[in-house]
Order: structure tokens, then sequence, then C-alpha cells
């Protein structure tokens, strides 16, 4: 979207980013002619971001994780260092 100079200086004298006004139209709601990000919208995002962080932390204590698929039918799954070459070799 195009950024006049009114907008750019009220962000100048409000403190607001570039970075924020992008956050604001990717996250905000719509109302009419506003673009709203909302402190509601700002904790569920906030919420969102610590599970995934927490799903992350432990899939890398786990060495990552390995899902074999079929199609569309998921076979398997383990941790992505658990294969040992010498002994799938013996088998």
């Amino acid at each position: 979207m195009h950024m006049t100079h009114h907008i750019t200086s009220r962000m100048n004298q409000r403190g607001i980013r570039k970075d924020l006004i992008d956050l604001t139209l990717d996250l905000g709601d719509i109302e009419g002619d506003k673009i709203i990000l909302s402190s509601k919208i700002i904790d569920k995002e906030l919420n969102d971001l610590q599970h995934r962080l927490k799903m992350l932390s432990d899939a890398r204590k786990k060495g990552g994780i390995v899902v074999v698929a079929d199609g569309d039918q998921l076979i398997t799954a383990y941790h992505k260092n658990s294969f040992n070459a010498k002994l799938a070799k013996n088998s």
C-alpha cells in the first residue's frame, strides 16, 4: 500500500514504526475504513507463539522429528537422530 506524507508524519510523531503498521495490516480486524490491531488479537497471537515456541523446544530436545508419508497417509514417526546406519546395515 502507498503511504501518504500524512501517515509518515503521524508515525514519526507517535513513535509508530513501519513494521508495526505491517503487523496491523496482517493481523488486524477490518472495521469500515479502519484496520484495528486490538489487545485481544495481540494476546491471542502471543499465546499462539508461546505454544509454538514450546513445541519447537520439545522437538529440538528430541533432535528433530521425522514423519514418513505415502500420499495422504502418515506411516510412521521417529526422532531424527534415532536412525543408526550400522544397525540398519546388519539387519
